[in-house]
């Protein structure tokens, strides 16, 4: 169970960096996957990609932040299981507690996703609600081939 809950944290903060990762942190002429789908498959003008590049350096530094406290937390559940002896209850309680840190990042990026929804025209949330999903695929698709 507990590894189930690590693996799980690991691949959302695998997509977190994927999706949310500074431009600073790349190079200049490669663009993420996401900023490609708003300006080629969505067609973002200049103005709503400023405000999406705003979005992600927020969305970048709360994911930061949320990432370092579950690192520093581990740290603390691991020791508190030895203490009780890895009791079923101890178990429990560690997933409940990974399972909210969890949920705390998840609702971060899915927010993140509405605010991005959000500067979307008419005409585009019809075409960003039916093919968002590729993206996130694409996603998952190119976190496969890197491990």
């Amino acid at each position: 169970m507990i590894a189930m809950a690590i693996l799980l944290i690991a691949n959302l903060v695998l997509l977190a960096f994927f999706l949310f990762s500074s431009p600073g942190n790349k190079k200049p002429e490669r663009k993420s996957p996401m900023t490609t789908y708003l300006q080629n498959d969505i067609g973002f003008s200049k103005e709503q990609m400023a405000k999406f590049d705003s979005i992600k350096s927020n969305q970048h530094e709360v994911a930061k932040k949320l990432i370092e406290k579950m690192r520093a937390n581990k740290e603390g559940i691991f020791k508190t299981l030895g203490e009780k002896g890895f009791s079923d209850s101890a178990i429990s309680e560690a997933a409940t507690y990974s399972a909210l840190q969890q949920k705390e990042l998840e609702m971060s990026m899915l927010n993140q996703l509405k605010a991005i929804r959000n500067i979307c025209t008419p005409e585009q949330l019809i075409k960003f609600d039916s093919s968002l999903y590729k993206v996130m695929s694409k996603g998952r698709d190119l976190q496969t081939k890197h491990k």
